[in-house]
């Protein structure tokens, strides 16, 4: 039994081609339900359908693919798209039904992401979707493991204090500008920030009260007997919700109007996920971006995951390297669709920089103590001649919402981690996009890395541009 995330080969090497401009705010918008379209995209679902396969597509709204998939044999089309081209946009059309487990497998297409998950039990039905496909798609094992960059040490910064109330007032520094765009009402409205991480405790009173859109993406993302569940926000672990309360945390958080959609794709256990399970919660955030009403807000995503640069034991070099340009490939896309992806750059220190943070589509993140001093975990380094970090975000002893006792006491907890300064740039990226919505998603990149504070006296390569605030 094997599974594997199909990815069109041309998808990896190019762009997504953007779909329709031009709304009443600008020619600069993107509109995402178009955005992603490609030659191949539609072929691995007809060909794993015919061979079998059963379909685990999950349950939540689909996407309506408007043109039929791809021919085999490339025919003139009509005017202004290819006959071969699939265009994809977000429907409340009927929900696709979750068929038992067959002897032959199962799949799942995201056509956001343009890609297809499938699971082989039949190693014939594999050999022909591979002597079918081959030409056309990646077939990239889901089998390395991605993790959320561990956590620090306490005895290396200080202990990790728990305390039982939120603060009087938010702790950020003057020089973050936070405070004064709160002061202007800029405070993150309109936006959507997507989070992928271990999932956010939705009763937690830094987020009780607002709609959380949520969903546990489970360990086997393409089983029809584990489907992802969209339920009240859980978290086992506490670490999304720390996160969360960062980013758009009511007391704590940088903008704390923006609307959340958080995907639960990190266990608590192991702090490890898939490839499959990171590219079903983007393909769910893409659907929830896409729907009609969102489809020309702003967005962000925050993500505090990742492979390191060398692969893990018992993983070939050239396995490795498939996972990590589908990746790259799933981190496109986001750009693609006007969507700004914020990552941790890792807590391995110098010279550990890894990916995503290493993909130039990722804005990479550090960490600094709230006196400005780059944290002796923040990692960095240079990846295919990229550096890492991009820009620093406060990450260290960082107050924020973790989990709940049994009687509802909420607990709040210092941590520190680049995981921490990452939502804190989303965050500021967020009210930068409630203030100029008509920016796309690189020009808000772009004005977050002029608009830093230096740090001279740091060592070069271990700070990027500098502290990110808001100006």
């Amino acid at each position: 039994m094997k599974s594997y995330l199909l990815v069109p080969k041309e998808s990896i090497e190019t762009h997504a081609r953007p779909g329709v401009r031009g709304t009443e705010q600008g020619e600069r918008v993107l509109q995402r339900t178009t955005a992603l379209q490609f030659m191949m995209s539609g072929r691995a679902p007809d060909m794993l359908r015919d061979l079998g396969l059963h379909s685990a597509t999950l349950p939540g709204r689909l996407p309506q693919v408007n043109a039929p998939a791809v021919a085999k044999k490339k025919t003139a089309g009509k005017r202004g798209r290819k006959s071969n081209e699939v265009s994809v946009a977000a429907s409340d059309g009927p929900v696709m039904e979750l068929a038992s487990a067959s002897e032959v497998g199962t799949y799942r297409h995201m056509p956001l992401i343009g890609a297809t998950m499938a699971h082989f039990v039949s190693e014939k039905a594999e050999r022909i979707a591979r002597e079918e496909l081959g030409g056309d798609f990646e077939f990239i094992p889901d089998t390395v493991h991605l993790t959320f960059p561990g956590p620090v040490a306490a005895g290396q910064i200080g202990p990790r204090n728990r305390g039982l109330s939120s603060l009087s007032n938010r702790e950020w520094p003057e020089e973050s500008g936070i405070a004064a765009a709160h002061a202007q009402g800029i405070k993150g409205a309109g936006v959507m920030l997507g989070i992928l991480d271990t999932g956010v405790d939705a009763d937690h009173p830094e987020h009780q009260d607002r709609l959380i859109q949520f969903r546990y993406v489970s360990l086997f993302p393409n089983s029809p007997q584990n489907p992802a569940r969209d339920v009240r926000g859980f978290d086992p672990d506490g670490h999304g919700t720390h996160v969360a309360g960062i980013a758009a945390g009511t007391f704590h958080g940088v903008a704390p109007e923006v609307d959340l959609y958080v995907a639960s794709v990190i266990e608590s256990e192991t702090i490890r996920t898939s490839l499959g399970r990171v590219a079903a919660g983007m393909e769910w955030l893409l659907h929830q971006f896409s729907r009609p009403e969102n489809a020309m807000r702003p967005a962000v995503v925050n993500m505090s995951l990742g492979f390191p640069v060398q692969p893990p034991p018992g993983v070939s070099d050239m396995e490795y390297r498939l996972n990590i340009r589908a990746l790259q490939t799933l981190v496109r896309r986001l750009v693609d669709s006007n969507v700004l992806p914020v990552v941790a750059a890792g807590n391995g220190g110098a010279g550990t920089a890894g990916y995503p943070a290493a993909f130039p589509e990722a804005l990479a993140v550090g960490a600094v103590d709230f006196a400005r001093r780059v944290a002796s975990f923040s990692a960095s380094g240079v990846v295919n001649q990229r550096s890492v970090p991009d820009v620093m975000g406060y990450g260290v002893n960082v107050y924020s919402s973790t989990e709940r006792r049994c009687n509802n006491q909420a607990f709040y907890e210092r941590m520190s981690g680049t995981s921490m300064a990452a939502p804190y740039v989303a965050g500021l990226a967020a009210l930068y996009r409630c203030r100029s919505p008509d920016l796309t998603a690189l020009e808000v990149r772009d004005l977050i890395l002029a608009n830093v504070l230096k740090l001279p006296k740091t060592a070069e390569g271990r700070a990027g541009r500098g502290l990110a605030v808001y100006k």
